[in-house]
């Protein structure tokens, strides 16, 4: 399916379901004007064909659930695809993607601890074939997940009466305690954010009401969001780009909190070492990613150095392995 596969009701469908990914379909239709009926057959369309999931994003920073590390990773010439398929295949890389620049693959992981990450960056990865060298950014904290940025063809009344939906979640930093119950729940949210709650509660063995309330404290703490999957090109976003910036210490946090409120910035994370921020924008085309570099990061104070990368291909988007 390409980007004319989606039509203008499409898009208002897909972008309603990033600000709520478990919006009832008749709140959804009434929202947009349009008819249930043909607001569920087309999100069923676009489900069948695999371009549109639903799943979770977890903050494992918060949480304590892992350590997430931005790899930015170099092959031998014509191993990009192939090794970049091995980092998909992995269950604890959350995102994949082949892009251009001085590394080939840029990738999300999240290992269980320290211990993990070091066998992972020190063995596991140098073993796979094809992979010339890897250079290990740790995330130091969520600025901007990819759910909290949704497409723009709402208006803001339409915008209102959508959102903000259990995906905005709360924006603190704080971090959050985990329940022995909520491990198996969040699996299940990955694997599908649409569960109903009967679903939910028959696979966790619990009672309907109880799913629920474990699913809203969780949403409600802000250390997990929703998200509906879809490839950005699929909405008219042309143009991917992944960028690296360098700021002086004093500017972090500022310029990341700057950078998160702009509707083309789709992801912001701190990271340590010799780049301090990571995002990742989407636009209409390359001129839109000229006037952002110029127009917007020209005007960051703070601004060290920028080094902007195009995504050639994703591979995997939020645990989602894409073929």
């Amino acid at each position: 399916m390409d980007s004319d596969s989606l039509d203008a009701l499409d898009r208002r469908i897909v972008t309603a379901l990033q600000i709520d990914a478990r919006m009832p379909f008749g709140t959804l239709a009434q929202a947009l004007g349009e008819v249930e009926r043909t607001v569920a057959r087309r999100v069923q369309r676009l489900v069948d064909a695999d371009v549109l999931r639903f799943t979770a994003f977890l903050d494992e920073v918060r949480s304590g659930l892992g350590q997430t590390v931005n790899l930015r990773i170099r092959v031998e010439p014509g191993r990009a695809d192939r090794v970049a398929r091995a980092l998909a295949d992995r269950p604890d890389t959350r995102w994949v993607a082949a892009v251009t620049g001085n590394a080939d693959i840029s990738c999300e992981l999240v290992a269980d601890g320290r211990g993990a990450l070091h066998r992972v960056v020190s063995e596991e990865l140098p073993a796979i074939e094809g992979v010339r060298s890897t250079h290990s950014y740790p995330l130091l904290r969520h600025v901007k997940p990819t759910t909290a940025w949704h497409a723009e063809y709402l208006t803001p009344d339409e915008v209102r009466v959508v959102g903000p939906g259990p995906s905005s979640g709360t924006g603190t930093t704080e971090p959050f305690e985990l329940q022995p119950s909520d491990r198996r729940l969040i699996e299940l949210l990955v694997e599908n954010a649409r569960y109903s709650w009967v679903e939910l509660a028959e696979r966790l063995s619990v009672v309907p009401a109880t799913a629920r309330r474990w699913t809203e404290r969780l949403l409600g703490s802000g250390v997990l969001a929703l998200r509906a999957e879809i490839e950005p090109e699929l909405l008219g976003y042309a143009v991917e780009a992944e960028l690296w910036l360098e700021t002086a210490p004093s500017a972090i946090e500022s310029a990341a909190a700057s950078l998160a409120l702009h509707p083309a910035v789709r992801y912001c994370g701190v990271v340590a070492g010799g780049q301090a921020l990571n995002i990742l924008t989407v636009l209409r085309g390359t001129d839109d990613l000229f006037d952002f570099q110029v127009t917007v990061l020209g005007q960051l104070p703070g601004l060290v150095r920028c080094e902007s990368t195009l995504v050639t291909r994703a591979h995997k988007r939020g645990f989602v392995i894409k073929r």
